[in-house]
Formats: C-alpha cells, sequence, structure tokens
C-alpha cells in the first residue's frame, strides 16, 4: 500500500514545473466555469483586493480632505463672537402673585416681572448681531406636544381643531363650548417674554437705546405655506386657563408665534428673536430690561438672552470642525501604520504555486 502510494504521489518537481503544473489547472478550471453545460454564470466576477499600498493612499486622501475642512470649519467658529446671560433667577422674585400659585407653581392672574440684565462684548461684533432666547429643560420635541397642533387650522384650511389638540381644543366659556384657534398644546405654550435694548461705550457712559428689528426673522416658505392671515378666536384670552402668551395681530403678521411653532430637536434650543443692524463695539455694555412672564419655573427650566454673530457655516458651534480634525488625524496615523508594513512587511509573501504542491501531497 505505500509503495502504491508512493507511485501514485511522485516527488515534487523542479519550481517551474510546479508554476506550469498550476498555470494549467488554473486554466482549467477557469475553463469549465465559463462551460455552459456546467450551468455556471459565464460573466467574471469583480473582488476588490487591497494592499496596505492601496489602502495607505486611500486613507492618506481622506485625511487630505478633512483636516483643511476642520480647520476651516473651526477658523469660522472663531470668528463667530456670542455673549449671553441666564435672567430667569434674577428675575424670579415677585413672579407668583399669590401664596397658593407660589405652591402651585402656576401663575394664573400675575402680569410677571421686570429685571435688566447686563451684556458686555467681549469682541466688536458686526452686523447683523442675531438675538435668540433661550430654554432648557422644554421638550417642544416630545411626541405629544408635537401632535398636539392641527396644521390645516394654522393654514386657514378649516376653523375646527384637530382630533389631537386635546386638551386645548375647546373650552367653555359664558355657558357655551368654544372652539379654540389656534389649537393645541404648542400654540397654547406660545413664549410670550419680551425684551428691550439698550447700549452704552462702557459702565460709565449713559445708555442709548439699541434697536433690533424683529420683521423677517421667521422662515419664507412658513409664512407663505403655512400660516393664513387671520386673526386666533379665544387663544390664551383667558388669564386662569392660559399657557402662554396670546397672537399679536394674525397668525402671519406675529412672526414670533411663527417662529415658536418651528419645532425644535432638543429639550435645550434656541429661536430667533429679532436682530441688531449695526455694529457693537467690544466692551460696550448692552442691557436688557426683560418682562418676564414664561413660567420655566413649573417645570425647572432656564431661560437666557443671547446675542451673537454668525459666520458661513451659522452660529457658534465647535463640534462639526472638531469630527473633522479628529477622523483626518486619524486618517493619517492609520495611513502612517499600513506605509510602514507597506515598506517593511512582517513575513515574505507565500508563493501560490506551492499551495498545489501542498494540496497534492496531502
Amino acid at each position: 500500500t505505500r509503495s502504491r502510494r508512493a507511485a501514485s504521489f511522485p516527488s515534487p518537481a523542479p519550481k517551474q514545473a510546479r508554476r506550469e503544473r498550476f498555470r494549467e489547472a488554473r486554466f482549467f478550471f477557469r475553463e469549465k466555469a465559463l462551460d455552459p453545460r456546467s450551468g455556471a454564470d459565464p460573466r467574471p466576477a469583480l473582488h476588490a483586493r487591497f494592499f496596505a499600498s492601496q489602502t495607505c493612499a486611500i486613507l492618506s486622501l481622506v485625511g487630505c480632505v478633512f483636516v483643511p475642512l476642520g480647520a476651516a470649519c473651526v477658523a469660522a467658529d472663531r470668528s463667530v463672537v456670542e455673549t449671553g446671560a441666564r435672567y430667569d433667577d434674577a428675575c424670579a422674585e415677585g413672579f407668583f402673585a399669590t401664596d397658593a400659585e407660589a405652591a402651585r407653581r402656576a401663575q394664573t392672574f400675575g402680569e410677571g416681572t421686570a429685571c435688566e440684565v447686563t451684556l458686555v462684548a467681549p469682541r466688536t461684533m458686526r452686523a447683523p448681531v442675531f438675538v435668540y432666547y433661550e430654554l432648557t429643560n422644554f421638550h417642544q420635541n416630545h411626541r405629544r406636544f408635537v401632535k398636539s397642533r392641527s396644521d390645516e387650522q394654522l393654514a386657514g384650511e378649516t376653523s375646527a381643531p384637530g382630533a389631537f389638540c386635546a386638551p386645548q381644543a375647546r373650552r367653555e366659556a359664558e355657558g357655551e363650548t368654544r372652539a379654540i384657534d389656534p389649537c393645541g398644546l404648542a400654540a397654547w405654550s406660545y413664549f410670550n417674554d419680551t425684551y428691550s435694548f439698550e447700549v452704552s461705550s462702557d459702565a460709565t457712559s449713559p445708555p442709548s437705546p439699541l434697536p433690533v428689528n424683529e420683521r423677517g426673522i421667521a422662515w419664507p416658505s412658513d409664512l407663505e405655506h403655512k400660516f393664513a392671515d387671520k386673526p386666533p378666536r379665544f387663544h390664551n384670552d383667558d388669564p386662569a386657563t392660559r399657557g402662554g402668551g396670546a397672537v399679536d395681530g394674525t397668525l402671519r403678521t406675529d412672526e414670533h408665534f411663527v417662529v415658536w411653532m418651528r419645532t425644535a430637536a432638543m429639550s435645550t434650543f434656541r429661536k430667533l428673536w429679532g436682530r441688531v443692524e449695526e455694529d457693537i463695539a467690544k466692551g460696550a455694555v448692552v442691557t436688557v430690561r426683560v418682562t418676564n412672564r414664561f413660567n420655566s419655573y413649573k417645570y425647572g427650566g432656564e431661560k437666557r438672552i443671547v446675542l451673537s454673530t454668525a459666520s458661513w457655516l451659522g452660529g457658534k458651534n465647535a463640534f462639526l470642525g472638531t469630527a473633522y480634525l479628529v477622523v483626518g488625524s486619524l486618517c493619517f496615523g492609520a495611513a502612517g501604520v499600513f506605509a510602514y508594513f507597506a515598506m517593511y512587511p512582517p513575513r515574505t509573501l507565500g508563493d501560490v504555486a506551492e499551495l498545489m504542491s501542498t494540496a497534492r501531497q496531502d
């Protein structure tokens, strides 16, 4: 048996002969695969094969794109000048008119409070300077809040409240049931703090009024297609059941209301209040007189007033530039590792012809 096995498997031939046999076997298998009688797909298959040098080139290309882009984003972020201050704590005293309101953290008949906050420009703020109010812990993105509105009613297609507007769909008044227009929790909780601004060159100079343009702050598409030019009906007109402010004028002309109705994605968000259309010098003191009406104390939220410029990338946000820089740097590091293994491989690649020789011996 041993002699018969040795006769069927002769000793390995020289290397050149083994390579020729391997080429013949490879050609045989390819021809067999292309034979229509075998039932194989005659179309050739594409297989991506990346070597260390190719991977190094790809990673280097990605790094060359991401690092300059990240540097540009970081430069744009640093060009934005921003200053802001929290004011809900400074305006808290006297917000609730009675002890009963203070116990329930609910303002029923009070008119809010007035206070002042001071902002100092850290650098020269070039016009336009955007004025934002910021809320925390207010979940406009909650499913119940998002659905509690009627887009058909806002657009003027119907005056009846929508199916999801409850509990702010109708209310009892003078012995009859009245439909609220606009209905829903989003419209009911309309933010109603107001601000006025003064500016002085320093802390000792007399202040002068700082005009703020409150027009053109809403999206044109919202004004044109989503909000009708109609007055509200029975919306936050009852002090005992109101949730926020009442619409000033019509739904379309009150751009603060239109901005409020555009749902925020996060529980901490900013919404545009207006624009200052003149430069604010470095070190200038901006005094903000706040009429504090919106009840953020009930849900433990904070309120801030923010002045900010903008760049080609938008407002101040360092995340995008930092992410580009980190990913680009990692790509350069990985490219260096692949370049090292391409230049100094840990082992010599084997000859594929040896595989056929080993298989035949087995």
